[in-house]
């Protein structure tokens, strides 16, 4: 649904930005609708043309319309940047959506090697006459059967478990120790924390909700810890960065204090958003191209411990 939404918020900017109003560019992108979309989009032009804000009726849909989008309609809205802030929506969708095609395209490859590594492993064992073709496939069941278990177990605990506490900090912290793939979450968890603040503080919100509000955008609660401080430091009378973690890379809050400096922070937000995501787009495609190599040496490695196993029979005899 991501996918639409981008193309939707997109059409929504250029509609407003040529001067179309609301309710006429609600029931136009509607039209281009199906099932649930189109009826949320039809309710929210008909809740708007009663005088409701557009934000309010949004937030009559939150398994359609995220939490951060409300936030950002509902201060476009008081600034009159409704258009732009609909563009920078789907900008955001357009590069989730690019992360997350890397991500499952890089996936593909290495699943289907560990099918046909499953299929390969046994097979001399079955040629040579130690297993039947029965045992063959059982043993070819158990292994994808249980394969597919633990796949299954991880989507329902990593979707089941709430977006805070303890067990979840430790599951981000685990994720972050992960070779080359944890180096990829870090990066992008910290540019959705910029993509989030400068899109917060583009569409009128105070800095100080700007920092908080964007913590919830990094997806990981050890990345968003080391944000967390920047609000408070707001509070009191000094600059965000100063609140932020020396953990971050330091280039990054040298950016930052730089851009709270001189008076130009959108645009070094954007830079470092721009940089990060950089930084992870590369990392994530390390990841899928190594992971297949690994996947190789391992069924290779296999393959010869069972060529020894039989070569040392036979040797024995």
């Amino acid at each position: 649904m991501s996918s639409k939404l981008a193309i939707i918020y997109h059409d929504l900017g250029v509609l407003l930005d040529a001067g179309l109003p609301i309710i006429k560019s609600l029931d136009t992108v509607s039209e281009g609708l199906q099932g649930h979309l189109r009826k949320s989009f039809s309710d929210l032009s008909k809740s708007v043309s009663q005088g409701n804000t557009f934000a309010d009726s949004m937030a009559e849909y939150p398994k359609v319309f995220a939490r951060l989008d409300v936030m950002l309609v509902k201060s476009a809205e008081l600034s009159g940047e409704l258009p732009n802030c609909f563009k920078m929506l789907s900008n955001w969708y357009e590069f989730r959506n690019r992360i997350k095609g890397i991500l499952i395209s890089g996936l593909i490859l290495p699943i289907l090697i560990f099918h046909i590594m499953v299929f390969i492993v046994p097979l001399p064992s079955m040629v040579l006459g130690d297993i039947s073709i029965n045992e063959y496939m059982m043993l070819i069941g158990k292994v994808l059967g249980l394969l597919y278990l633990l796949i299954g177990i991880i989507l329902v605990v990593y979707h089941s478990v709430p977006n805070t506490g303890l067990f979840r900090t430790l599951l981000d912290a685990l994720i972050l120790r992960i070779p080359i793939l944890g180096q990829a979450v870090r990066q992008l968890s910290i540019c959705r924390y910029c993509r989030g603040f400068n899109m917060l503080y583009k569409a009128g919100v105070p800095i100080k909700d700007c920092a908080a509000q964007a913590t919830e955008l990094t997806g990981n609660l050890i990345i968003a810890d080391m944000f967390k401080d920047g609000a408070a430091s707001i509070a009191a009378g000094n600059m965000a960065y100063e609140g932020f973690s020396r953990s971050l890379p330091l280039d990054y809050l040298n950016i930052w204090q730089t851009g709270e400096q001189i008076g130009e922070l959108d645009k070094m937000v954007d830079k470092i958003a721009e940089i990060a995501g950089d930084r992870a787009e590369l990392l994530f495609t390390e990841f899928a191209k190594w992971l297949p190599r690994l996947l190789y040496a391992l069924v290779c490695l296999l393959l010869i411990i069972q060529i020894l196993k039989k070569a040392a029979v036979i040797y024995t005899f």
